[in-house]
C-alpha cells in the first residue's frame, strides 16, 4: 500500500540523489533533515548511510575514469584520525556552540572561494592530511564532513568531474566504515530500514539519471557557484541551527 510517507521519502531521495549527483557531495545534508520530518530519527541515519552508499557507489563506477581511490586514501585515513578529537571536544564544548564556530567558519571560507582567493600549497600530502583530519573532525561534530574536501579541490582548480569523481570515492570508503561499524555495534537494524530502502532505489536512479543530464550541461564555473552555494547554505543552516538553540 502507497502511504503519503513512502511518497514523500521517495521525492526527498530522489532530490538528495539528484544534488549527490550534480555536486558529489550533500546528500546527507538534504535527505537527513528531510527525511527526519516523517520517520524515526534513528532510522533516518542508517537510512541515509545505506542508501547514501548506494548512488556514491553508483557514481564511483560511473566516474571509475575520472577519479581515483589513491588520489583520496590519505585524506580518508586522516579523516578517522580527526574523528577522535572530535569526539574528545563534544564533550566539553556544547554542540550548539560548535555549530555556530562551524557555521561562522564555513560561510567565511565559502565568501572567500567566491573572490577567488585561494592559499598555493607547497606540500600536497601535508595539506591532504590536513583536510582529512578537520573533514573527520566535522564528521563527529555535525556530520558536515563533504566541504573541508571540496573547498581542497576547488583551490586547486581541478576540474569537475575530478571533484565529483574522487568525493564519491571518498565517501563511499567513509559510508562502508561507519556502516561496518554500525553493524558490529549492534545499531544496524536491517528490518526496519526494508520498505524505505526498496521505496529509494528507484528514487536514488531516477535522481542519479536527472543529475547526469545537468551535470552535463553545466560548465566550470557554474559548477564551482552551486557546489559553493550548497557548502553556504549547509554553513548557515550549522549556524541558525545553534544560534536558535542557544537562544532558547
Amino acid at each position: 500500500m502507497i502511504t503519503l510517507t513512502i511518497v514523500y521519502v521517495f521525492f526527498v531521495v530522489l532530490f538528495a540523489s539528484f544534488l549527490q549527483t550534480l555536486t558529489g557531495f550533500g546528500y546527507a545534508l538534504a535527505a537527513a533533515p528531510l527525511l527526519a520530518l516523517a520517520i524515526n530519527p534513528k532510522d533516518v541515519v542508517m537510512l541515509v548511510l545505506f542508501t547514501g552508499l548506494l548512488v556514491k557507489t553508483v557514481m564511483a563506477w560511473h566516474t571509475r575514469h575520472e577519479g581515483r581511490f589513491s588520489d583520496i586514501i590519505l585524506m580518508f585515513i586522516a579523516s578517522i584520525a580527526g574523528a577522535l578529537p572530535g569526539a574528545f571536544v563534544m564533550s566539553y564544548i556544547s554542540n550548539d556552540s560548535l555549530k555556530i564556530l562551524i557555521g561562522i567558519v564555513l560561510v567565511v571560507v565559502t565568501v572567500l572561494m567566491y573572490r577567488r582567493v585561494t592559499v598555493r600549497i607547497e606540500n600536497h600530502r601535508i595539506a591532504q592530511a590536513i583536510v582529512g583530519l578537520n573533514s573527520g573532525f566535522l564528521a563527529s561534530t555535525t556530520s558536515l564532513n563533504g566541504p573541508p574536501i571540496v573547498l581542497y579541490y576547488m583551490n586547486e582548480e581541478k576540474e569537475k568531474e575530478t571533484i565529483r569523481a574522487n568525493l564519491a570515492r571518498y565517501f563511499v570508503l567513509g559510508n562502508s566504515a561507519s556502516l561496518v561499524l554500525s553493524y558490529f555495534l549492534g545499531t544496524l537494524n536491517v528490518s526496519n530500514l526494508a520498505t524505505n530502502v526498496v521505496v529509494s532505489i528507484p528514487a536514488l536512479l531516477i535522481g542519479f539519471w536527472i543529475g547526469e543530464k545537468v551535470f552535463a550541461k553545466v560548465d566550470g564555473q557554474m559548477f564551482r557557484k552551486v557546489a559553493l552555494g550548497v557548502i553556504s547554505v549547509s554553513g548557515m543552516v550549522s549556524l541558525g541551527s545553534g544560534l536558535w538553540n542557544w537562544l532558547h
